[in-house]
């Protein structure tokens, strides 16, 4: 998240992602894989492992799983979303690239 003084343009990537969205232009935030691994090569969090799950309920919820290595064992963290939109609109302010493996 950006500091209290800093504007979210000045994030790595940021302006590129939005310039693209708003072009109409497909990004991977477009294709969020659920229940992949992949690793996090451009945006807030680079270099880190992510994995998306899906929580059961009336309406599905997002768990987006976060660690240091693909293992999930070291340095891990975890966010909660409310919906796919919400999933979609967390990997776009982050302005995340992920290269997903399978």
């Amino acid at each position: 998240m950006p500091e209290q003084n800093e504007s979210p343009f000045d994030r790595p990537g940021r302006l590129e992602a939005l310039r693209r969205r708003l072009l109409g232009e497909r990004t991977q935030t477009d294709l969020i894989p659920v229940d992949l691994t992949g690793r996090i090569s451009a945006g807030d969090e680079t270099g880190k492992f992510v994995r998306v799950e899906e929580l059961s309920g009336p309406a599905p919820s997002y768990l987006i799983l976060l660690a240091h290595d693909q293992e999930f064992t070291h340095g891990c963290g975890d966010y909660w979303v409310e919906d796919f939109p919400a999933l979609e609109r967390f990997f776009a302010e982050g302005a995340w690239v992920v290269d997903w493996f399978g």
